[in-house]
């Protein structure tokens, strides 16, 4: 069974399977095809589909990517990946593996994905935007995830990028906000290099 979500983040948790619905729609035809033809279920925003299994490594996933996906033509890291959940909190509570970008996120060019006190976020990232849109995003992701959680979790989007501010909406309101770009990144004509 599908789960839609109306959010660009997903959680992925345990070991899961990420795989692009532009690439399900060109080789299944829709996701809903897809879903009932190989009874497979998850969560999707549109743009991602992931589901999850509880081990690593996920054996039946790996199973599914390579008598199903891969047959139909998909390839691994192009229209799918594997994401491992990293836990932010270890043995006595002592943190790891927060506040960075997600590792298995590096393969791709459609996914971008960090890791936070609050969790793991994965989400679609254009790969037609350029390099400095998609940092951008990245980074105002980031800085929301530290400063304006709930903003976070109400699709922000870069609506435009001057010489001073980086400016964004959300949820497509005609209200937008705007961060100063020392915020997102670190101004050394000012500030000096860093150490």
């Amino acid at each position: 069974m599908l789960h839609y979500i109306d959010s660009d983040f997903l959680k992925p948790v345990f070991s899961s399977l990420v795989i692009k619905v532009s690439s399900i729609v060109k080789y299944f035809q829709s996701l809903d095809n897809f879903s009932i033809t190989y009874n497979f279920g998850g969560e999707t925003n549109g743009m991602l589909l992931i589901t999850a299994q509880m081990c690593t490594p996920a054996f039946e996933l790996e199973a599914f990517a390579v008598d199903v996906l891969i047959p139909n033509g998909m390839e691994l890291n192009e229209d799918f990946a594997f994401i491992d959940e990293r836990l932010t909190e270890g043995v006595r509570g002592t943190r790891s593996y927060v506040n960075i970008e997600h590792p298995d996120c590096e393969n791709t060019n459609w996914l971008k994905g960090m890791i936070i006190s609050q969790g793991n976020y994965i989400w679609y990232s254009d790969p037609d935007l350029s390099e400095f849109e998609r940092d951008a995003n990245f980074r105002l992701f980031k800085n929301l995830s530290y400063n304006s959680f709930e903003k976070l979790n109400l699709n922000p989007r870069i609506i435009k990028i001057d010489e001073t501010y980086v400016h964004y909406t959300i949820s497509g309101l005609d209200m937008y906000y705007k961060l100063h770009r020392d915020a997102l990144w670190y101004n050394e004509k000012v500030y000096g290099k860093r150490n």
